[in-house]
């Protein structure tokens, strides 16, 4: 039998990895898009006391989704990749038993 089979656990990491993007992305009460738009909000109101732009400020918001959404796109397709070379090198049990035991792990840990 080899070593460590790195595939199928890296797979797992990045399954977890887009999980919590996807949160970031679609949660209503998500940190990301809601603190953006704060910052957003606050700069306008330091830069330009004339003029009222802060509806530009949610657009900000989804701006942020939206580039999660296409991290948490990008990285399942860095996982799936990985996950089926891992389960070439380990075989399809092996590799889907690792994947999926990196996965949980790496989610109690996020």
């Amino acid at each position: 039998m080899g070593g460590v089979k790195r595939a199928a656990i890296i797979s797992g990491a990045l399954g977890s990895t887009a999980s919590f993007i996807a949160k970031l992305a679609l949660s209503p009460d998500s940190p990301a898009p809601s603190t953006i738009q704060s910052i957003c909000i606050e700069n306008i109101n330091n830069v330009n006391n004339d003029n009222d732009l802060t509806w530009i400020c949610p657009y900000t918001s989804l701006i942020t989704r939206g580039i999660c959404l296409l991290c948490m796109i990008g990285v399942n397709a860095l996982m799936i990749s990985s996950f089926l070379d891992g389960m070439n090198e380990s075989g399809s049990v092996v590799g889907t038993a690792l994947s999926t035991a990196a996965n949980f792990s790496f989610s109690v840990s996020a």
